[in-house]
């Protein structure tokens, strides 16, 4: 679970605008932080957090060989024991999707990696929450989830005073449904604004729009 197309599309996507502090739920080896510290101001925070014991040290090793290091700060939590005084202006996520899967469970016993794919440690009501109380009066959260799962999530984040302004769907390939939504929420309600993108071309090579995208992030773009 160290790279993945998801969280380099998500950390390309996500606009820093002027946030002073951020926090990437569910850090990993530190991937979305890191490229956030790349598109922020110097003056900019970023915590990570995670429940995985190691990958907290790996996030930790990684931020120390970036030019961003100062910035950032990785802690050994689970979200809903996190808790901070001030409100984050940008709180980003590659969130748990699939639901609990108990035959395959049984078959794939890495318990890291069925925590950082399924919803057993940390659902979505649970995610929307602690989003909620950590959010600023005027901050975005911004995941990305497959497509599946994304109305729903969107619905149930309204729920809460978090509203879904602004959508990218993601396609493998031309003609081909959306399998990912990257979703940005804030508290106030606007018409939301529905893009639509594919990975790769009708050649089977990266899209112009897939590079045009991530091409900050891509040595070979």
């Amino acid at each position: 679970m160290k790279v993945g197309t998801d969280s380099i599309m998500l950390g390309s996507w996500v606009q820093a605008n002027h946030a002073q502090r951020v926090l990437d739920i569910g850090t990993g080896s530190g991937l979305l932080s890191i490229m956030l510290a790349q598109k922020t101001q110097d003056t900019c925070l970023i915590d990570g957090i995670d429940i995985d014991a190691e990958a907290i040290l790996q996030a930790k090793g990684n931020a120390k060989n970036c030019p961003w290091s100062e910035r950032l700060t990785f802690q050994h939590t689970s979200l809903q024991q996190f808790s901070v005084k001030a409100g984050y202006d940008l709180i980003v996520s590659n969130p748990p999707y699939f639901p609990v899967n108990v035959s395959a469970n049984k078959i794939h016993s890495m318990q890291s990696r069925l925590n950082a794919r399924q919803t057993i440690e940390l659902d979505h009501p649970t995610l929307l929450q602690e989003v909620a109380k950590l959010l600023s009066a005027n901050g975005t959260f911004c995941c990305v989830l497959p497509a599946d799962a994304a109305e729903g999530f969107a619905l149930k984040a309204e729920l809460i005073g978090l509203f879904c302004n602004k959508e990218l769907q993601v396609q493998t390939k031309q003609q081909a449904n959306a399998s990912r939504f990257l979703l940005e929420f804030s508290r106030t309600k606007s018409t939301k604004r529905c893009e639509k993108l594919s990975i790769y071309n009708h050649l089977g090579c990266y899209s112009k729009e897939y590079i045009a995208l991530c091409k900050d992030y891509y040595l070979n773009f």
